[in-house]
């Protein structure tokens, strides 16, 4: 509030003053006879990230009105009787456990892990969506919502989203984004300073980084040497620009920071169309073990990072090489001895492969 209104009031004072209410109403005759820009309601500043925490912590408010509900009715009912309530049947974990099974179970946005292969996993996790409770449904939501939109570089994907109806709608967080305070995504830049010869990370929200001219990391990579001979692309203020490097004030820290973990392992995306870019990053997730697997030939280099972190790899404790492997035996040959790693795969239909 402070920041659009250009008010100095402190951070620490939660409480609404007769300041912020001149200076609104200040701004809105401005906007009026046409000073200042309205807001994007597509900017991703005005929006916020619910997280699974928040939706149980909802839940968890309603269980307990339940289970005020079912004390007040115990009470109400020893009175009626003459009798003495003991605290077992006051106070039951009945109305918890129903509202979480109910949320489980019955919510439009719980879904069964996917499980197909280890990047479905990771994949999965890091969804979002505008649908849901609160939410937009597919046949209502307009085109300017599933578009792109500026704000979503380094956030969210612009590439990888559902085919159909659901296209735009459904969202994967960018492969460096994180959620920050009061449900922000943030995206990590490095500053490039004068006075300093080291290089900072920052994670900015998406109200922050519009107010610097943010170059993109890809060209700078290639031209290290000729960094400041030479104009760059930039971003500034949702609009792509090109700057001389002086001007440049933060800049990318990684080519693929722009995708998500799928569009990420596509080689030569920049290449590719769009179209194909989005079938093949939904296609890498159905996926299934080969009965003899090979190393790629061409790789983007992040392969290494994503299966070790989807957590379904069995990794050994020396390296050497695998020798046999059946349903629940891998069997790695070392340079002394054989080790034995005893993995069973699961799929998610309950039977092993």
């Amino acid at each position: 509030m402070n920041r659009r209104l250009n008010l100095d009031i402190p951070q620490n004072n939660t409480f609404l003053l007769p300041r912020d209410i001149l200076a609104a109403a200040d701004h809105l005759i401005g906007l009026k006879f046409g000073m200042g820009a309205l807001d994007d309601m597509n900017h991703l500043k005005n929006k916020r990230i619910r997280s699974v925490a928040d939706l149980l912590q909802d839940q968890f408010g309603l269980a307990l009105v339940r289970l005020e509900n079912v004390v007040r009715g115990t009470i109400c009912g020893a009175i009626r009787h003459k009798l003495i309530p003991t605290p077992q049947n006051l106070v039951t974990s009945t109305p918890l456990t129903t509202t979480y099974e109910s949320f489980f179970g019955l919510h439009p946005l719980s879904q069964v892990l996917d499980r197909t292969n280890p990047l479905t996993q990771i994949v999965h996790g890091r969804k979002l969506s505008y649908l849901g409770p609160g939410g937009l449904t597919g046949r209502t939501a307009s085109f300017r919502i599933r578009d792109i939109h500026p704000s979503h570089y380094g956030r969210i994907c612009p590439i990888d989203t559902s085919e159909g109806i659901n296209v735009g709608l459904i969202g994967s967080l960018a492969i460096h984004a994180r959620i920050g305070h009061w449900g922000s995504l943030e995206s990590p830049f490095y500053e490039i300073s004068e006075r300093s010869t080291g290089v900072r990370m920052l994670y900015l929200s998406p109200g922050r980084d519009e107010y610097y001219m943010v170059a993109a990391g890809n060209s700078l990579a290639l031209n290290q040497d000729i960094q400041e001979e030479q104009v760059v692309p930039a971003r500034y203020r949702q609009e792509f620009l090109t700057i001389a490097w002086e001007q440049v004030h933060l800049r990318s820290i990684f080519p693929f920071q722009y995708f998500s973990i799928g569009a990420s392992l596509i080689p030569f995306i920049e290449h590719n169309d769009a179209n194909r870019a989005l079938m093949s990053s939904n296609m890498q997730r159905q996926a299934v073990p080969l009965s003899r697997s090979e190393k790629c030939i061409v790789g983007t280099g992040l392969e290494r990072q994503a299966a070790l972190d989807s957590g379904a790899l069995a990794i050994a404790e020396r390296e050497g090489r695998v020798v046999y492997t059946n349903t629940d035996t891998i069997l790695l040959a070392e340079v002394r001895e054989i080790m034995h790693l005893f993995f069973l795969l699961i799929t998610e239909k309950g039977t092993a492969g």
